[in-house]
C-alpha cells in the first residue's frame, strides 16, 4: 500500500539550523550547485539514492534536499553520549555494517511508512572513480514501503560540490526481478546525470 503524503513535514529548529549552516559553509568554501530539487517530493514517504565519492556525501546530499532526510550511519559513531544526541538530532540512525541489520532496517521502514525520505547510498562504499554496480537496498525499500526512488547524483568540479537530483522512479512491483529492474534504472539515472568525463 502506498504511504499517503500528508501533511508537509517541517524539520525540527536543530535540524534546519544545522543544515542551514552546512550548506552555507560549504557554499562559501567549496561552492556548491544543486540542480533538479523539484523532483524530490515535499511530503510522503521516498528513497532517496545517490552514488558516493567521499565522506563529505551524507551532508551535502542531505541539506540538498529540500526536505528533512534521514540516513543510516555506522553504529560505531553512536558510542559518545554527545554523539548521540548530535545525529539524533540529524535524523540519523545506526546501523550494524558487519551483517544483515534487521533492526536497522525495519526502521528505515517505519520512517518511510511514517512519511519520511530516507537517503541512502546505493553502490554501499565510496567509490571516487565513477559510479560502481548498484545494490538493490534502496530499491528493495522503496519496493517494501511502496514509495517513490529519487536518483541523486553528487561530483566535484575543482573544489565545487555539484548536487543532481532526477525524476522519480516508481516503487518495484513484487519479487527480486521487479527491484533488480528498478536497481539498473537508478543506477542508469544517476549515470546520466553525471559529467560524461567522471
Amino acid at each position: 500500500m502506498a504511504t499517503p503524503a500528508g501533511p508537509r513535514r517541517f524539520p525540527p529548529p536543530f535540524y534546519a539550523v544545522a543544515a542551514t549552516l552546512a550548506r552555507w559553509f560549504v557554499a562559501l568554501v567549496f561552492g556548491l550547485r544543486i540542480t533538479g530539487r523539484e523532483h524530490v517530493p515535499r511530503t510522503g514517504g521516498c528513497v532517496v539514492a545517490s552514488n558516493h565519492i567521499s565522506a563529505w556525501d551524507p551532508p551535502v546530499v542531505g541539506f540538498s534536499t529540500p526536505r528533512e532526510i534521514h540516513f543510516m550511519a555506522k553504529k560505531e559513531l553512536f558510542s559518545s553520549w554527545l554523539n548521540r544526541r548530535v545525529f539524533r538530532g540529524l535524523r540519523v540512525f545506526p546501523v550494524d555494517r558487519h551483517g544483515q541489520d534487521v533492526g536497522a532496517i525495519k526502521e528505515a521502514l517505519r520512517r518511510l511508512q511514517r512519511g519520511y525520505a530516507i537517503g541512502i547510498f546505493f553502490e554501499g562504499t565510496r567509490n571516487v572513480k565513477g559510479v560502481a554496480r548498484a545494490q538493490e537496498g534502496a530499491a528493495f525499500l522503496a519496493q517494501r514501503a511502496a514509495v517513490p526512488l529519487i536518483p541523486a547524483a553528487i561530483w566535484r568540479e575543482g573544489r565545487r560540490f555539484h548536487v543532481a537530483f532526477g525524476p522519480p522512479l516508481p516503487p518495484p512491483g513484487k519479487g527480486r526481478e521487479e527491484a533488480a529492474r528498478t536497481t539498473a534504472d537508478l543506477e542508469h539515472a544517476v549515470k546520466a546525470m553525471l559529467p560524461s568525463r567522471t
